[in-house]
Parts: structure tokens; C-alpha cells; sequence
């Protein structure tokens, strides 16, 4: 099974670390040049998508290694994982864990995908933020939550943000820049930029502006991977492709 991964180069040396961000790879649930399906959302077969896991995991080589996700709409909750009793612990778009041999998982076609470390306490969290989560606040909320769980200084942490839509190709009305504005509006200077009737606008950008006013140093956030509405061939992109995939990025560490 070919599979595409990038991991951020800064975290080398966080031993025991296990993270990636995945780009497009075929599975038994898909017909031919189809997406490969890691739930059961758009009624995929069920022992299909279970055998999809299964190949991914050993792909990656973690076949002993429980990858937790969520069932994301698009919203503010964060979910404490404790155990690794079920493969997908309940709704919400964010999960963090300082348990080790589990990793937490978000999927995303666009949408922000953002990896949290905590490196000294193993703390890991993982973020889906498309437009309406990152004007609900969810990466600062992450920092907050971090902070309130498991007492961790906002300025231990590392973020790293993966393969996302870029203002490139992310043009969206101005009802967007006034929900965000609404709460951002210092934060969403540098990310919005008038065009015409519409605007660009730079999720990865504004989400960076969250992070630092939350109190994550800005030498430990980085951004990861290009703009997946301009590479189709390596990521999947709900913008150009419609309903298609999602690419799996999961943080975790070893015992």
C-alpha cells in the first residue's frame, strides 16, 4: 500500500512522538480511483471500512497503535480521551489524550488539520478547524482546555499545521468575514484580503494569530504542506472535487 505522510521536521527530536499528516491512498472500500474511507458516513461498508484501518495502520507501521477520531460537525468541542474502548469517542472536533499507545485523530478535505505537543508531560491533541470552528475559537479553546485538563503552560506547546485550502483558492463571501470578525477582528487583519464582491481568505494565517494570542510562542507553530486545492492528485479537496475523502492527521506517543 503506497501511502503519502509528512511529519514536521522541528518535532525530530521528540522521542517516542508518533504523528503524520496523510495525503490520498487507496482501500478495499473504494471502487477505482475512488477516496478511501475511514467511516461509515457516506454508507460505506462497515467490515470494508474496518479492513481500511486495519491496512492503514500496518501501512504506517502501528498496527498495535489505537487511532482514535470523532464525529466532527464543524463546531468548538474538544473531547478528553481516557481509554481507547471505542475508535470513535463520541462528536466533536478536536480530541486531546495524555494516554500513551493511543492516538488522536481528525480527517479534513480543506479544513484546517492541527497537531498539539506538549513534549516534557506527552500531551497530544488534535484539531479540525474549518471556517466556522476557527470563528468558534476551537485552536485557542484547545490551548485553554490543555491548560485547565492536564495543567499545561500554553508556551510548552508545539503546534504544527497541516496540508489546508490556501487563500490561493479559498474565495468566500463577506458573511464569513463578519462571523469571524465578529469576535477576530484583530486576528483576521492579516488573513483577509477584498476581492471584489468576495475575499481570500488564509485559515492556516488566522488560526497562527489565535495560537499566539493564546500564548503559544510563534517559533513553535509551524505550517505544514501546501494548498490541497492545488494538488488534487496528492490531497483530497471538498472546494475542487466535491464529497470525495478526507486525509486522516494523527498525534500520539509511544510508552
Amino acid at each position: 500500500m503506497k501511502i503519502f505522510r509528512l511529519e514536521v521536521p522541528q518535532w525530530e527530536q521528540f522521542d517516542g512522538l508518533i504523528h503524520g499528516f496523510l495525503g490520498r491512498f487507496d482501500g478495499r472500500s473504494r471502487p477505482a480511483n475512488g477516496p478511501f474511507r475511514l467511516s461509515c458516513d457516506n454508507a460505506d461498508d462497515p467490515q470494508a471500512v474496518k479492513r481500511n484501518w486495519c491496512e492503514l495502520k500496518q501501512a504506517l507501521g502501528l498496527p498495535r497503535i489505537t487511532i482514535i477520531t470523532a464525529k466532527q460537525l464543524h463546531g468548538d468541542t474538544i473531547l478528553k480521551i481516557s481509554h481507547a474502548n471505542d475508535k470513535q469517542a463520541g462528536v466533536g472536533d478536536g480530541l486531546m489524550t495524555n494516554v500513551p499507545d493511543l492516538c488522536v485523530g481528525v480527517v479534513a478535505a480543506d479544513c484546517v488539520p492541527l497537531l498539539f505537543v506538549e513534549p516534557a508531560r506527552k500531551i497530544a491533541a488534535a484539531v479540525h478547524a474549518g471556517w466556522r470552528g476557527t470563528a468558534a475559537g476551537i485552536a485557542p479553546r484547545a490551548v485553554t482546555l490543555m491548560r485547565e485538563t492536564y495543567g499545561v503552560d500554553p508556551a510548552a506547546l508545539h503546534v504544527a499545521m497541516g496540508p489546508s485550502i490556501g487563500p490561493c483558492c479559498y474565495e468566500v463571501g463577506p458573511e464569513v468575514e463578519a462571523q469571524i470578525g465578529a469576535n477576530w477582528s484583530k486576528e483576521l487583519t492579516h488573513a483577509w484580503k477584498p476581492d471584489g464582491a468576495k475575499g481570500r481568505l488564509d485559515l492556516r494565517a488566522l488560526n497562527e494569530a489565535q495560537l499566539l494570542g493564546a500564548g503559544v510562542p510563534r517559533p513553535q507553530i509551524q505550517k505544514i504542506g501546501p494548498c490541497t486545492a492545488c494538488n488534487v492528485d496528492t490531497y483530497f479537496s471538498y472546494r475542487t472535487e466535491g464529497r470525495n475523502g478526507h486525509q486522516l492527521s494523527f498525534i500520539g506517543w509511544r510508552s
